[in-house]
């Protein structure tokens, strides 16, 4: 399908005529059936295409891709082909495919997961489609169909487009019907305002949305007027279709987050080390199962394999897989995540994606939208002037606050409370009231606006003003505050019932004002109330009004001061609109009635002659008009500076406009050069990619306006190319691709389109820019929580292979077996890694710059720490496992009550040759609760009567973590300065794990799946022997830490870089 009728056609630089003819087609005609049936296989139909969605197959096969998956499902074949296949094991029955199958569970379970969200995640392609229009008002064959299917539009057909429609697809203006037709745009260019359209060509085929002012856009829709329109474009060919395939050329390049990418560059260090440690292991012990005999002669020696033994070995190569691999660190990490999104709920920011709170965390810029972003989206007077003095030549000046259409929400301030108006505010109100199509309505707790929103806000403007009898304004008020839903804007309503309209003087682009034709109250006359642009109401009015009322000439010397006035609110960037009066109109339009056959209908019947009837005006003053800030904004901002963020506004809004804002709200500040920090989209995307680049990494903050989608993804595109980790926030359409290809995007929640929130990875609940600071430092707190829990369950880690190690290496029995490792790995471990997560952010995590992306999770200090915990970890499960065997007494702990059997350390480490010893005899010992280990040989003392040992060595490994989980509370700092009871979440944990530790050491069943025996007091008391140390060796680990990183942290404040050498190490 190829819906563009041609490429490099532009029909908005082309005329009306050029159009018809290069469509073929006939404005009063339309497309004929044939053309119909040859344009629609040539261009299809008029929908935007339906990708192919994955499938569940390999939804699920994505799940397996990751190292750390790819290695678990690796042991979980092993260990299950070694339980199906060895006959001689002493594991029977199901104990021998326990392991297996908890593997193959977590796995089963990380999948479901993933594809669960993959599935959900894909749907801003479905609320684009909502976009589309059903149906439309077309000429075919000469005849107008109102009701055609929009899908079955295309290039070439005459459209009808009415006030409140929305546009099916992207079209040319060919012909106005009513004077003016406005476009509302602003989900696609990001204009605050309606759009005014004509069918006049523009110059510049090559220009951006914004400028095509002869074309009106799919998507969009029609704020006033009605025209007829030719459609240029269909389906994928309109901007809307450009935006879905940036949309899913954008989920092409979703990259995977920074933690994703440092614990799959760990899974491909953790494989090496785990083929590196087994090959290891084998050859330590190959003389076990492998002897070779070197024959006196000479010529080949002769090799003896024993298959049984080599099979133990390979067991032994397993379990230090099992021992290597946190298999609890994916359950851990999404647990943490999904609290994390329930905290940052709370403040406003609603996850769309659990890994997007991490990255979170690095945000190193936030691009921003202005319009309705950091704006509010709706227009509000902001500024008002009037005539001062007795001749005039001076000018009154006004704050209006207030930044909604919530008239209650600000003041005129410097108007005196409970004073009654002068003449000439009184007329203002009036203007500001009556001259408007537009209507104020308070639903769902707010107010709105019907209408455009610049007539809306001097609506707003006249109720804030109020009546000239202040008690009049005040009853008015009191019955907007009382009945808000009845009586949304009663001061307005009031002024409009003593000034009935008589006829409207539609807005044109030549004159740009407009005005109505009012009969006041107790008149015999009409008067006429205009507004419109300043210039050029300023231009055809010859007279002023006073404070007090009285009509004067206007002067030069008064022409020049509000002329002046006009300049100041340009500088502003605000809209500056002129209020003006004629209270002596000309006859007949003095006498019109609203008869259609008064003499004054041949003058309001001709647009050509308003003109002439708004001129000899009535200067009375200056509204000026703008989207303005959101209040919170400005100490958000500060915020981001403070943590190193930088904020880059990104807009389609005019650039004098998004200048304007960015100093107000403090991305600039006053005075600022912005020559080398505000660009137009189209200014900066033409500058040399090196130049772009340099820019970019040189600016404290920018601002781009005029901006079309494709610019804003070109800019975070360049902004992660440099390393930088980009949060995008919009709510348009047009925000949509950028927001999808933003290592975050966030969507506001109110005003955010569908499109962008389906495209997003965080929403705004409340559309509060500083709610995403709010989520920043959120992230960042878990990600630091986040840090100390992946690193305590690493550390565990090191402490199970360093104990497998030791076991192989010195030939002494298995003293944990996988399943047991297992269960230290997912169930001990798990309730204290996931309490780290609760533990409380440090108070200064804003003010610190965000950490690289590429930082390391691991450094080389905290590596070399953890080495030392883990081989502390393995002479400690050793230790204990031997103290048993060959003591009665060890450093004052009786463990001769049992009646166990001690050996030496030789036949301890040659346990495999027992049945060659020949005298080796071993009693049966007594367990704690009243049981017996029994031995139907000697040598069973080695496998099935190791099973105290065993317990003694998962036991110790269990309180060592333990121990762990309360050293990580700080990474440096001491157990003193920050004591267990700072998080008290953990000391839950803790009190778990043990508890579970003890269920299967005395539920009889239990035990014996996990190949355990229950223990007794005094072998307790070896075992906190053995693990409690490693309290005092992290403290003297801590402390040596903290002597490397205190010339860092003196050395912090000079530069971001040594601040985050602090923050990562």
């Amino acid at each position: 399908m190829a819906p563009s009728p041609e490429d490099g056609y532009a029909p908005w630089s082309n005329s009306v005529a050029d159009v018809f003819k290069h469509f073929d087609v006939d404005v009063k005609e339309g497309l004929t059936d044939e053309k119909v049936a040859a344009r629609r296989a040539q261009y299809g139909y008029n929908e935007l295409e339906k990708e192919a969605k994955q499938s569940i197959w390999a939804m699920i096969a994505e799940q397996f891709e990751d190292t750390l998956v790819r290695i678990l499902l690796l042991a979980a074949i092993v260990s299950f082909g070694l339980a199906w296949f060895e006959e001689d094991s002493h594991e029977e029955g199901i104990r021998a495919f326990i392991e297996p199958l908890v593997i193959l569970l977590i796995l089963v379970l990380n999948a479901a997961v993933g594809v669960w969200q993959e599935s959900n995640a894909e749907s801003a392609l479905e609320a684009l489609k909502e976009l589309q229009t059903e149906t439309a008002h077309v000429t075919r064959n000469g005849k107008l169909l109102s009701d055609l299917p929009a899908r079955e539009l295309l290039p070439g057909d005459v459209v009808h487009l009415h006030v409140g429609d929305k546009v099916p697809a992207d079209c040319r203006m060919v012909a106005l019907k009513t004077a003016t037709v406005r476009a509302e745009q602003a989900s696609l260019t990001g204009e605050s305002v309606a759009v005014n359209k004509s069918t006049d060509p523009v110059a510049d085929p090559n220009c951006e949305l914004q400028a095509k002012e002869c074309m009106v856009f799919a998507g969009t829709a029609i704020a006033n007027g009605s025209c007829t329109a030719v459609v240029t474009s269909i389906g994928m060919a309109t901007e809307i279709g450009k935006i879905q395939a940036q949309i899913s050329e954008a989920a092409k390049e979703d990259d995977d987050t920074p933690l994703k990418k440092k614990l799959n560059e760990f899974g491909e260090m953790l494989a090496k080390v785990i083929a590196a440690i087994c090959v290891i292991v084998w050859l330590i012990n190959y003389h076990h199962f492998l002897t070779i005999t070197f024959k006196p002669e000479g010529g080949l020696p002769t090799f003896s394999f024993n298959l049984s033994k080599a099979t133990y070995y390979f067991k032994i190569a397993v379990a230090l897989a099992v021992a290597a691999i946190p298999e609890g660190l994916p359950a851990v990490i999404t647990t943490c995540l999904a609290l994390g999104t329930r905290t940052m709920a709370k403040k406003n920011a609603i996850v769309r994606k659990l890994p997007s709170v991490e990255t979170l965390g690095c945000t190193t810029v936030i691009c921003s939208d202005k319009t309705g972003t950091l704006t509010t989206n709706q227009m509000s007077a902001v500024a008002l002037t009037a005539f001062e003095g007795p001749n005039g030549t001076s000018m009154r000046r006004w704050v209006v606050a207030g930044h909604t259409y919530n008239p209650d929400e600000g003041e005129v301030e410097g108007l005196a409370p409970g004073a009654a108006l002068d003449k000439a505010l009184q007329t203002i109100a009036e203007v500001c009231a009556v001259c408007s199509e537009a209507q104020l309505e308070f639903k769902g707790s707010a107010f709105r606006a019907v209408g455009a929103p610049t007539e809306a806000a001097l609506l707003v403007l006249a109720e804030k003003l109020g009546l000239q009898d202040p008690r009049e304004t005040a009853a008015a008020r009191k019955k907007r505050t009382a009945t808000p839903e009845e009586h949304p804007q009663p001061v307005s309503q009031a002024y409009r019932e003593r000034a009935p309209i008589k006829a409207t003087l539609e807005f044109d682009r030549d004159r740009k004002s407009m005005s109505v034709l009012v009969r006041p109250a107790g008149s015999a006359k009409n008067s006429l109330l205009v507004k419109g642009a300043a210039e050029c109401v300023i231009e055809r009015s010859t007279r002023m009004m006073l404070p007090d009322g009285r009509i004067v000439p206007l002067t030069d010397a008064a022409r020049s001061a509000v002329l002046g006035a006009v300049q100041g609110m340009a500088r502003d960037a605000l809209r500056c609109l002129a209020i003006a009066v004629k209270p002596d109109v000309p006859s007949p339009l003095a006498e019109y009635n609203g008869d259609s056959h008064h003499p004054a209908m041949k003058l309001l019947r001709d647009p050509a002659t308003y003109a002439s009837v708004e001129s000899d005006l009535v200067l009375v003053g200056l509204a000026g008009l703008q989207d303005p800030p959101r209040p919170e904004v400005r100490p958000a901002i500060e915020n981001c500076k403070q943590a190193g963020i930088r904020v880059m506004v990104i807009t389609g809004d005019n650039k004098d406009t998004a200048e304007a804002i960015c100093t107000k709200i403090g991305v600039f500040q006053p005075g600022d050069d912005l020559s080398s920090v505000s660009f137009t989209g189209r200014a900066f995307v033409a500058l040399p990619r090196e130049r772009q680049l340099e820019l970019l990494a040189a600016a404290p903050a920018m601002c781009f306006s005029r901006a079309e989608p494709r610019h804003k993804q070109d800019i975070v595109r360049l902004l992660k190319e440099q390393g930088e980790v980009a949060a995008m926030t919009g709510d348009g359409v047009n925000d949509a691709p950028a927001l999808k290809l933003a290592d975050i995007g966030v969507a506001m929640g109110i005003a955010g389109t569908e499109v962008a929130k389906e495209a997003s990875d965080m929403v705004l609940a409340d559309d509060n820019f500083s709610s995403i600071v709010a989520a920043v430092a959120e992230g960042r707190a878990i990600y630091n929580n986040m840090k100390a829990f992946i690193r305590y369950m690493i550390s565990s880690n090191i402490g199970e292979v360093a104990s497998i190690f030791l076991t192989a290496a010195l030939g002494l029995p298995e003293g944990l077996i996988p399943v047991q490792l297992l269960w230290v790995n997912l169930v001990t471990d798990g309730p204290p890694a996931t309490a780290l997560g609760f533990n409380p952010p440090d108070k200064d995590i804003m003010s610190r710059p965000p950490r690289r992306a590429n930082d390391q999770l691991i450094t080389p200090w905290v590596f070399f720490r953890y080495m030392v915990i883990g081989g502390y970890v393995g002479v400690a499960t050793v230790g204990a496992f031997v103290s048993w065997y060959m003591f009665d007494h060890f450093v004052g702990i009786d463990l001769s009550r049992d009646g166990h059997t001690t050996v030496t350390w030789e036949q301890l480490t040659n346990w495999q040759q027992c049945r060659e010893w020949g005298n080796f005899t071993a009693a049966p010992y007594k367990l704690a609760g009243g049981g017996q280990v029994s031995l139907a040989h000697p040598c069973e003392y080695f496998s099935v009567g190791k099973a105290k040992a065993s317990t003694l060595s998962l036991s110790v490994i269990v309180a060592i973590e333990m121990f762990n989980a309360l050293n990580a509370l700080s990474e440096d700092g001491s157990l003193l300065a920050m004591p267990p009871w700072s998080n008290p979440w953990l000391l839950t944990a803790i009190s778990v794990s043990v508890a579970l530790h003890c269920v299967i050491l005395y539920v009889p069943f239990l035990a014996d799946v996990f190949a355990i025996v229950p223990l007794s007091w005094p072998e307790w008391q070896l075992v906190l022997l053995w693990s409690a140390p490693v309290i005092l060796l992290d403290e003297v680990l801590k402390f040596v830490g903290r002597i490397i990183h205190a010339p860092r942290s003196r050395a912090g404040p000079k530069g971001a870089g040594a601040t985050r050498d602090k923050k990562n190490n």
